[in-house]
C-alpha cells in the first residue's frame, strides 16, 4: 500500500468573498437583508412562532454576532443557516433544554423567494464584513476558501492532543488546510473506487497510469466507470489534484501526459449510467464509484459486485485514495464574541447526545436514532457505538427481524450487520487519507469549463490542458 505524505496546502480564495456581494452596493457595509432568528423550535427572538412554526420575526443583521444574554442570564450564540436541516433543529433544541451556559438562536439567511443560492450569498456578504453569526453551517460554502479569506477560525485551537482523540484522527488529519482546519461535522462518509479483485488487484491504491492501464487492458474507457457520469475528468482531478497543483508554491502542472491521458479517457463518455449487478457481471461496468454513508452500504457494496470486490480507492500518486467528506459540517466565525461557547456547542453536536435528548422534547414524534442520521460519526466512541448497533437485529411484535435498509427495486432488503460487515468498515474508515477538491470550488468549475470544449472535438488534449493551466496559474497567481 502507498503511503501518503502530504496533505492539502494552503487552499485559495475564489470567488467565495469576493462576489459575496452580487453586485449590490451596501453603504455600510450590511448584507441589506433581515434574517429570521429562531431558537431552533420555530420560536423567534421575541418568543412568538408563526403559523408553519418556523419563525416569521426579522431581527437586524447587524446584530447577528450575538444578542447578549438570555432571559435565564445565558451568553447567546447565533448559527447561520441558509437551509436548515433538522438535525441542526433538533441539537439547539437539545443544547439549550440543558440550561447550560450558552443559548444558540438559528438566524436563517432564506427569505420567502426560497432563494438559497442568494441566501447563501447574504451569508458569505456579513461574514465578510465581520458580521457574521457565531456559527456558520457550511452547506454547500468551501471551507478552504473562507478560511483562507480569514472569516473561519481555525478549530484546532479547542482540539487539544487529549480532545482529538475523542475524534477518529485520521479523518480530522486530511480535512485539514494546510495546518488549520476550518470545519468540522457530527458525521462523515467515506468514498473510493471499488471493483473485482481478479481485474483490478487486491492492492489498495493505484496511480492514474495504473488504473488507466488496467482499465485500457480491460477494452475499457470512462464508461466503465459506473457512477460517475459525464465529468470524469474532473472528478478524477479532484480527487487527485495535488498532483496537479502545488498549492505551497502556487504553481499549476496540466500540461503533462497524465492529465492528456485523462482527458483522452474520458473523451467519449456518454453520460451517468448506474452501475448495476448485471452491468458488473457482464463486464459493462470494470468498476465503480462506491463509498459508505450508512451502515448498511457495505452489504450493498457486496451484493453489488460480489464477495470478491476490493476498495482501490481514487488514483493519485501517493496514497489510497480513500477520501473523507463530512456531512452538515459547521464553523466558528473568526469574529465570533464567543468562540468557546461556539466550541462548545460543535463539542455537543458531535456527540450525537441530541438523538435521545431531543426525545424527551419531543415525546409525541418517533424517535430519532442512529438510522435517522446520514453518515458514520467522527467521535470515536460514538462511532464504535454505531457499529455495535448496526450489528444487533431488531424485530417487530410479530417475531420478523427490521430491516435496517428496506429494498427498492431489484435490490434487496438488508439487516443487521455481520461482524465480518462491521470490521470491513473500521477497516476502510482506517484507510481513508483524503479529501477532493470540491465540485464547486473555483478550481474545479475552471476544469469543468474547459474539458467541454474538448469533448466536441473543438480542442485537442494539450491545448484543453494549456487554457486550464493558463486559467488555473493566473488564479493562483491573483492569489499571492
Amino acid at each position: 500500500m502507498k503511503t501518503m505524505k502530504n496533505r492539502f496546502g494552503a487552499i485559495v480564495l475564489g470567488t467565495a468573498i469576493i462576489l459575496a456581494g452580487c453586485g449590490v452596493e451596501q453603504t455600510d457595509g450590511d448584507s441589506g437583508v433581515h434574517p429570521v432568528m429562531t431558537d431552533g423550535s420555530g420560536t423567534d427572538s421575541s418568543g412568538t412562532t408563526d403559523s408553519s412554526g418556523t419563525g416569521s420575526s426579522s431581527i437586524d443583521s447587524s446584530n447577528t454576532e450575538g444578542q447578549g444574554q438570555s432571559d435565564q442570564g445565558q451568553t447567546i450564540l447565533t448559527l447561520g443557516t441558509y437551509e436548515t436541516p433538522w438535525e441542526l433543529t433538533y441539537a439547539v433544541d437539545a443544547y439549550n433544554a440543558r440550561n447550560g451556559r450558552y443559548h444558540v438562536e438559528i438566524v436563517d439567511y432564506l427569505q420567502e423567494d426560497y432563494d438559497y443560492d442568494a441566501a447563501k450569498e447574504r451569508l458569505k456578504l456579513d461574514l465578510s464584513v465581520s458580521k457574521g453569526t457565531d456559527i456558520i453551517w457550511m452547506g454547500s460554502m468551501i471551507a478552504d476558501e473562507l478560511g483562507y479569506a480569514g472569516v473561519l477560525a481555525d478549530l484546532n485551537t479547542y482540539l487539544t492532543p487529549g480532545t482529538r482523540e475523542k475524534y477518529l484522527t485520521n479523518i480530522l488529519d486530511f480535512a485539514q488546510t494546510g495546518d488549520a482546519l476550518y470545519e468540522i461535522a457530527a458525521t462523515f462518509e467515506v468514498g473510493f473506487i471499488a471493483g473485482d479483485s481478479g481485474k483490478l488487484g487486491t492492492e489498495t491504491g493505484w496511480t492514474m497510469e495504473e488504473m488507466l492501464g488496467t482499465f485500457r487492458a480491460n477494452g475499457k474507457d470512462a464508461n466503465g466507470l459506473g457512477g460517475v457520469g459525464v465529468n470524469t475528468a474532473q472528478t478524477l482531478a479532484g480527487y487527485a489534484i495535488e498532483d496537479f497543483v502545488d498549492w505551497d508554491a502556487g504553481r499549476a502542472d496540466f500540461c503533462n501526459q497524465e492529465f492528456y491521458d485523462i482527458l483522452e479517457f474520458c473523451r467519449n463518455e456518454s453520460g451517468w449510467v448506474k452501475a448495476t449487478r448485471e452491468s458488473v457481471a457482464s463486464g459493462t461496468h470494470l468498476a465503480v464509484r462506491s463509498g459508505i454513508a450508512e451502515v448498511t452500504d457495505i452489504q450493498y457494496t457486496n451484493w453489488l459486485l460480489g464477495d470478491d470486490w476490493v476498495v482501490k480507492g481514487w488514483p493519485c500518486k501517493e496514497g489510497t485514495g480513500v477520501n473523507a467528506a463530512f456531512w452538515n459540517s459547521l464553523a466558528i466565525s473568526s469574529y465570533s464574541r464567543c468562540p468557546e461557547g461556539a466550541w462548545d456547542f460543535l463539542e455537543y453536536y458531535m456527540t450525537l447526545d441530541w438523538l435521545k435528548d431531543s426525545a424527551e422534547l419531543y415525546p409525541d414524534l418517533p424517535p430519532r436514532t442512529f438510522q435517522s442520521i446520514h453518515g458514520l460519526p467522527l467521535n470515536r466512541s460514538v462511532f464504535e457505538e454505531m457499529l455495535e448497533w448496526s450489528a444487533v437485529q431488531q424485530y417487530y411484535d410479530t417475531g420478523e427481524p427490521v430491516p435496517f435498509y428496506f429494498g427498492e427495486g431489484n435490490v434487496p432488503n438488508f439487516y443487521a450487520n455481520s461482524e465480518e460487515d462491521v470490521e470491513r468498515i473500521r477497516g476502510i474508515v482506517a484507510l481513508a487519507d483524503r479529501r477532493s477538491l470540491s465540485d464547486l470550488s473555483f478550481i474545479s468549475r475552471i476544469i469543468g469549463e474547459e474539458i467541454s470544449g474538448y469533448k466536441t472535438g473543438g480542442l485537442s488534449a494539450e491545448q484543453t490542458a494549456e487554457k486550464i493551466q493558463n486559467r488555473v496559474q493566473l488564479y493562483l497567481d491573483e492569489q499571492k
